[in-house]
C-alpha cells in the first residue's frame, strides 16, 4: 500500500454527503493518475453501501505513514464538528443525552490524540505523547456556517490553518467566517458533490411516473410530521407517482427508519400514502433523486446532487443549508417552514422551467481546475516510487472497538449510581437533623405557650390593662370629652339611643 495522497473525511459512518464526497475525489483523481486511499479518526469498511475502507489516521502513522505525503480534506461542515459530537455519531448506539460527552471524552483519550478538530488535521498534533509534524495539508471545500463567541476556538481554529497548502470553503458565509479569523489565504471552492453527474449519469426512463422524494432528519421528523402531514394532504395529488422518503445517514442522531415507518404510519391516517425507501447504498439514493419530479429535504447534499442532475428541489429551514443555497443554488426555495410548505411545493410546479446549466457549468468548471491545482500540488510531493511504503497490516476492527464504548459507559452508569447513593445518604443525614430541629421547635413552642396561660389565662382580661384603663379615667384625661375613645365607649352608645 503506497498511496500519492490521503483523503480525509467523516468516511467512518453511513453519511449521504462524505461518503459521496470521499467517492467524486478518488474518482477525480484517479483521472488524473493519483492513488489514493481513504482516511478518518476510526477505522470502518462501509463497502457495502458504497463507501470505502477507510483507515484510521492514527493507525496509519503507527505503520509508517510519511508525514509529508498530501493529505485532502475532503469537505464537510468539518470546522464547526467537535470530537464529542463526531465520537457520539461513531458509537455502536446513540449515548444518553448526559452520557455523552462524557463517553465520547473518555473514548477521545484513549485514541491519543491532542487535535481540536476530528476532520480538521493541525499542523503539529501529539498522538500518545509523539509530535508529528504534517507537511502537506490540503482542505478543500469546508463548512463553516457557524462561529461562537469562544475566543479560544477561533485561536485553534487559525492555527489549525495556518500554513495549509490549500485552504478554501463551500460557501460565501463559511468564507467570510474564515476570514474574519483572519484566514486571508482562503478561497472559494464549490462542493465536489456537485460533479457527480458526470462521474455517474443517471438516464430518465420514459414514461416513468414522477414522484415526489423527501428527506427528514429524525429530529426534524419527529417534532415537525403533522404539520408535514398536513402540507402533503394538500400536494400529494399532482405526483402520479407518489410521495417518497429516503435516508441520507444512519449514524447515530441523523435518520431513523423506525422514524419513517411511524410518519408513513402517521399520514395514512389522514389518507396519504408514503413509500418508504429503506436503502442505504449511496449510489441508489442518488438514482432516487435523479428520477423525483422534485425533491423536499433536510439534507443539504441531497440538495446538491439534485441541482447536479437538474431535478427541482426545495430544503427546509436548516442553518448550513441556508447558507450553502443563499450562496449557490438561490433560485429554488430554502429555509422553507412546513406551515408554507404546501404553497412553496404548489409554486415551485407550476413555474418549472427548462434546467439553466450555466451555474451547474460554471461550477464545474471551476472543480476542474481546482482538482489540475491539487493533482499539481500532489504530484509535487514526491514521486510514488520514492516514497516509503507503508507496512502491511492485518485489517483492524473500528477503532476503538465497541468493548472500548460499552466499558466507558458502564464506567458511567457505576459513578451515576454511586453518586446517587452519595446523595441519599446525604438526604437522609438532613433529614435527621431536620427533624431533630423541628422536634425541638416544637417544644420551645409549647414551652412558650404554657408560661403564657400561666401568666394570662385565657377569658380574664389582663390585670395591668384594667389598671391603666382605670387611672385614665381617674386622672380625667384628654380623652374623657372624647366621645370616640374606647372609655366613653358607653355614653355615646347612650347618646345614639333613641
Amino acid at each position: 500500500m503506497n498511496p500519492d495522497a490521503i483523503l480525509f473525511g467523516a468516511f467512518e459512518r453511513h453519511n449521504f454527503g462524505d461518503l459521496l464526497m470521499g467517492f467524486a475525489f478518488e474518482k477525480l483523481l484517479k483521472q488524473k493518475g493519483i492513488n489514493t486511499i481513504h482516511a478518518s479518526i476510526l477505522e470502518n469498511d462501509l463497502t457495502d453501501c458504497g463507501g470505502a475502507r477507510v483507515h484510521s489516521i492514527f493507525h496509519l502513522l503507527a505503520s509508517g505513514l510519511d508525514r509529508d505525503i498530501p493529505i485532502l480534506h475532503v469537505g464537510g461542515e468539518s470546522a464547526s464538528c467537535t470530537f464529542n459530537d463526531a465520537l457520539a455519531c461513531d458509537s455502536p448506539a446513540p449515548l444518553p443525552y448526559q452520557y455523552k460527552d462524557v463517553v465520547s471524552s473518555e473514548v477521545h483519550q484513549r485514541l491519543g490524540t491532542d487535535r481540536t478538530f476530528p476532520y480538521l488535521t493541525p499542523q503539529y498534533e501529539r498522538i500518545h505523547e509523539q509530535l508529528n509534524t504534517w507537511g502537506n495539508r490540503l482542505f478543500y471545500g469546508i463548512g463553516l456556517t457557524r462561529l461562537t463567541d469562544d475566543s479560544v476556538h477561533h485561536e485553534s481554529l487559525r492555527q489549525t490553518f495556518a500554513a495549509a497548502t490549500l485552504i478554501s470553503f463551500r460557501d460565501a458565509h463559511s468564507l467570510r467566517n474564515a476570514r474574519s479569523l483572519g484566514v486571508d489565504h482562503a478561497i472559494f471552492s464549490p462542493d465536489i458533490v456537485l460533479s457527480i453527474s458526470r462521474l455517474m449519469p443517471v438516464a430518465h426512463q420514459p414514461g416513468q411516473a414522477r414522484y415526489l422524494l423527501m428527506h427528514f432528519n429524525g429530529e426534524y421528523l419527529r417534532r415537525n410530521a403533522a404539520a408535514l402531514i398536513h402540507a402533503l394532504s394538500q400536494i400529494a395529488p399532482r405526483f402520479e407517482g407518489g410521495l417518497k422518503i429516503g435516508l441520507a445517514g444512519t449514524a447515530n442522531y441523523h435518520d431513523s427508519l423506525d422514524d419513517f415507518y411511524r410518519f408513513k404510519r402517521l399520514a395514512a391516517e389522514s389518507s396519504i400514502a408514503i413509500e418508504v425507501l429503506p436503502s442505504v447504498d449511496i449510489f441508489t439514493i442518488c438514482h432516487q433523486i435523479a428520477n423525483a419530479a422534485a425533491i423536499v429535504s433536510t439534507s443539504l447534499h441531497y440538495r446538491i446532487v439534485a441541482r447536479s442532475y437538474g431535478v427541482p428541489r426545495i430544503t427546509m429551514n436548516v442553518h448550513k443549508v441556508n447558507c450553502w443555497a443563499e450562496s449557490n443554488d438561490g433560485n429554488f426555495p430554502y429555509g422553507v417552514e412546513p406551515d408554507t410548505l404546501a404553497t412553496v411545493i404548489n409554486s415551485l410546479i407550476d413555474s418549472i422551467r427548462p434546467v439553466d446549466e450555466s451555474a451547474q457549468a460554471k461550477d464545474l468548471r471551476l472543480i476542474d481546475d481546482r482538482i489540475e491545482a491539487i493533482t499539481g500540488i500532489i504530484k509535487a510531493a514526491a514521486p510514488n516510487s520514492e516514497r516509503p511504503r507503508l507496512r502491511v497490516v492485518a485489517a483492524q476492527p473500528s477503532s476503538p472497538a465497541p468493548d472500548v464504548w460499552i466499558t466507558s459507559m458502564v464506567r458511567c452508569l457505576d459513578e451515576r449510581e454511586m453518586s446517587i447513593k452519595a446523595q441519599a445518604e446525604i438526604i437522609r443525614a438532613q433529614n435527621v437533623v431536620l427533624t431533630s430541629k423541628a422536634r425541638l421547635l416544637r417544644r420551645l413552642l409549647h414551652l412558650l405557650l404554657v408560661s403564657c396561660r400561666r401568666k394570662h389565662p385565657w377569658g380574664s382580661p389582663s390585670s395591668s390593662l384594667v389598671e391603666q384603663r382605670a387611672q385614665e379615667h381617674s386622672e380625667g384625661s384628654v380623652a374623657s370629652g372624647d366621645p370616640h375613645h374606647p372609655i366613653n365607649n358607653g355614653r355615646v352608645v347612650q347618646r345614639m339611643g333613641p
